[in-house]
């Protein structure tokens, strides 16, 4: 397989309502749900938090794929067709400029119910393609689809297989803990990446795939996490971030990653991940 050959569809879900791995939506019958989602659209279209997003997704994870080493690849966005006028066209706004981003408004449905319905419609087959999630407040180095293409190109004689970049900068914004965090964390969902004839990276729990798969870690090719308090993994005592393997990370570490990776961030990102706190300090 030459490393041209390999489709890569990246998704990226911006406010979407539907089952996916959301803990809302955990174990629940098919007759809760327009009560859940009645729910979390309150949550999910609340102002602060879609202004919140909206800057993470332009600055961070739009800016990290529209400014890849290799441009060759698209990205789902899905989003609700329940969201205000105000901030749909916002979004639609931000999209716009970015070649690769297939934008869709959707009714509530499961994320890989709409994985496999949009990809035939832009040329893509789910067997023959590589998928990789990210979020809306998260982003990768300007190497990523790069690396990740050549990784799927050398397995592609396996149906099924799996790609991971474990190495994060996770980057809490607000509260007690708050700072920047070296983890080493496989399987990941930023940047996690799978190739599967028949199923969707949200089929898998993140951290199950390579359980499920073949897999490989790249350790080389950082990825940006941030975590704020409208998130929905709730915020964690020092002691747990301990336990998790995090470990502050140091200006110099910062400052080589911002250089090899990053260099795409404008003043508007740097400051979103809190990379400009850490270059502040003395």
């Amino acid at each position: 397989m030459n490393d041209r050959d390999v489709n890569i569809l990246g998704i990226c879900r911006f406010s979407m309502l539907g089952r996916g791995d959301w803990k809302a939506y955990r174990n629940q019958p098919d007759e809760a749900l327009e009560t859940i989602y009645l729910k979390q659209a309150q949550d999910l279209f609340a102002p602060e938090r879609l202004e919140a997003r909206l800057a993470t997704f332009e600055h961070l994870t739009l800016r990290s794929l529209a400014n890849q080493s290799d441009g060759d690849f698209r990205l789902l966005v899905a989003s609700s067709d329940r969201m205000p006028d105000k901030y749909r066209k916002r979004l639609e706004t931000i999209c716009r400029d970015v070649e690769q981003v297939v934008l869709r408004f959707l009714p509530p449905t499961h994320i890989s119910d709409a994985i496999q319905q949009i990809a035939p419609e832009v040329g893509l087959d789910l067997a023959d393609t590589v998928q990789f999630r990210l979020d809306d407040d998260d982003c990768v180095s300007k190497d990523y689809i790069r690396r990740l293409r050549r990784h799927a190109a050398s397995m592609w004689r396996n149906a099924h297989f799996a790609v991971s970049f474990p190495s994060i900068f996770y980057c809490i914004t607000d509260g007690p803990t708050e700072g920047i965090y070296d983890w080493y964390s496989p399987f990941f969902s930023a940047g996690a990446a799978i190739r599967h004839s028949s199923r969707t990276i949200f089929d898998y729990g993140h951290y199950a795939i390579p359980t499920r798969l073949v897999a490989v870690t790249d350790p080389h090719f950082p990825n940006i996490v941030t975590h704020r308090g409208d998130n929905d993994t709730p915020r964690h005592a020092p002691e747990i971030l301990r336990k998790r393997g995090m470990r502050p990370a140091s200006r110099a570490d910062v400052e080589r990653a911002i250089e090899r990776h990053f260099d795409y961030l404008t003043a508007e990102g740097m400051e979103l991940c809190s990379f400009d706190r850490m270059l502040a300090t003395a």
